[in-house]
């Protein structure tokens, strides 16, 4: 019960930090961006797939990147809770509103079932993979995952490394997008890929399990 106590308490500071900072205004100009492109060609599943993983980085950053919440999160550390239980509140703190935006995206351009479950799950994946940088160095991470995603993100890594000389940055970010939660994984979910859900799933454990060792050790720096 304490577990879940903690978990809702960090759900309950979303309304806060949607009026407060920067977070509502940044989520509704990312889902404005994405409506107009959606209105000018790009697929729905793309605009969901965006609509999700874009917003749940600004989430991560909203949530844990800012030094306000880096102070916040020493101040819950001193209360009695768990490390995991802080790392699965802030993920389902900056899911929530990433799903939300897939929902009012993809109800605009072209509502599937399929394409909102691929963008929700998305935005968990990729908010997952967000909060084991955003802990420990910062917004300015958040920046650049976010460049990732929204740049190379639905492209495949076959089409990188294919380049003539695709050179060492290309093969980098091409071995990111393999490995990572990426969003060309991702585009599969909307027509029921079961092996893309799997890597989706398991990121999502995997980045709150990390997330929660980097808190479990600015607890230990704390003492």
């Amino acid at each position: 019960m304490r577990f879940i106590h903690c978990v809702l308490a960090e759900w309950a500071l979303v309304a806060p930090r949607f009026t407060r900072t920067r977070l509502g205004i940044s989520l509704l100009a990312l889902g404005a961006t994405l409506v107009w492109l959606g209105s000018r060609g790009l697929d729905p599943v793309t605009v969901a797939l965006l609509a999700g993983s874009l917003g749940a980085i600004l989430g991560a950053a909203g949530v844990a990147g800012s030094d306000n919440e880096r102070r916040a999160l020493a101040t819950a550390l001193s209360h009695p809770t768990t490390a995991l239980a802080i790392a699965t509140g802030r993920w389902v703190a900056l899911t929530g509103p990433a799903a939300l935006l897939v929902i009012v995206c993809t109800a605009t351009v072209a509502w599937r079932p399929g394409i909102v479950t691929a963008g929700i799950v998305a935005a968990g994946a990729v908010g997952s993979c967000a909060l084991t940088f955003v802990i420990p160095l910062g917004n300015a991470t958040a920046l650049g995952l976010f460049l990732l995603m929204a740049l190379a993100g639905a492209v495949a890594p076959e089409r990188l490394v294919a380049m003539a000389d695709p050179g060492f940055v290309r093969v980098a970010a091409a071995s990111v997008l393999e490995l990572g939660p990426a969003l060309w994984h991702y585009r599969d979910i909307a027509t029921g890929d079961v092996g893309a859900l799997a890597h989706a799933l398991a990121w999502t454990g995997l980045g709150v399990l990390i997330a929660r060792a980097f808190i479990a050790r600015r607890r230990s720096s704390i003492r």
